[in-house]
């Protein structure tokens, strides 16, 4: 499929780092993606697939402007893409290992922001994240998560609330402090993650529900896909969200490198992206046994 992205920026952890399909796709073909740009910032846009999947052509260009970057490095871009159950296009964002963006009111970065993926409308709508990785949202349920990187310790699952502050501060008074708690309980009315990884971290990623009978002892849990761990960790959750139980995906432990992103289709099936480089990544189509 043929689309433009000339003007991607691309320099490390900041690429096109983020892609969904509106739920009306069947009817108006439109998806969009999340990408650094070489103006400087970072955008949403949205695009028209054609009827025959030849290409793509952007009608939104960007339906989201100016999300900050770094442009010396590229670290911290995070830009994951969701719908939340009543329409709204989740944005989840980077803090562009800058020490005030998190906790700054009137900075998009180390956010999660709701978008009316009509007009572009963004308001902010949980703080004091470091680096959205994943969003997912619970099916029946509506509500959202999200998956982060902990610093040296506490790579984070959050359940997010609107208006939630998720505690990661690390200004320094000038630097960048990764000393400081992804959760800092001096922050008043701070979140506490659902789960955290503890030290070391697992380099968590991509999230997906899975559900279907089928499924077995995975129906409605919470996949997250790990970097640095080289696999995939399934949580389950009690009603209310919080997390009642661990365990790792055996046939995924340590048998593709690392995992990048975990969704379950329309289909039923799961399928992997592994983010190992050198031209050998791969898309892995998991079914049921």
């Amino acid at each position: 499929m043929r689309a433009d992205f000339g003007d991607l920026f691309a320099d490390g952890e900041t690429g096109l780092m983020g892609l969904a399909l509106d739920p009306e796709f069947a009817e108006n073909r439109r998806l969009y993606s999340c990408q650094g740009d070489q103006d400087g910032d970072i955008d949403v846009v949205a695009w028209t697939v054609a009827s025959d999947w030849s290409s793509a052509t952007r009608v939104a260009d960007p339906l989201v402007g100016g999300l900050p970057i770094n442009e010396g490095s590229g670290r911290h871009g995070g830009c994951r893409l969701e719908f939340a159950p009543d329409g709204a296009l989740l944005v989840g964002t980077g803090d562009t290992a800058t020490g005030t963006v998190p906790q700054d009111p009137d900075s998009l970065g180390g956010k999660v922001l709701r978008t009316d993926p009509a007009t572009g409308e963004v308001a902010v709508w949980t703080s004091g994240h470091r680096n959205v990785q994943g969003l997912a949202v619970r099916p029946g349920r509506g509500q959202v998560f999200s998956v982060e990187h902990g610093p040296d310790r506490d790579d984070e699952v959050n359940l997010l609330r609107e208006g939630g502050n998720y505690g990661w501060d690390p200004d320094g008074g000038g630097s960048y402090d990764e000393s400081v708690p992804m959760t800092d309980p001096s922050i008043p009315g701070a979140v506490a993650a659902v789960w955290s990884s503890g030290d070391p971290t697992l380099a968590t990623s991509g999230a997906t529900f899975v559900g279907g009978e089928e499924w077995g002892d995975y129906d409605g849990q919470l996949l997250v896909a790990l970097l640095k761990d080289q696999g995939v960790l399934a949580l389950r959750l009690d009603d209310a969200g919080a997390v009642v139980g661990q365990s790792r995906v055996p046939e995924l432990d340590d048998a593709y490198g690392r995992i990048r992103t975990v969704q379950q289709s329309g289909d039923g099936a799961l399928y992997v992206i592994t983010d190992n480089g050198g031209g050998s990544d791969r898309l892995l189509q998991v079914t049921p046994g």
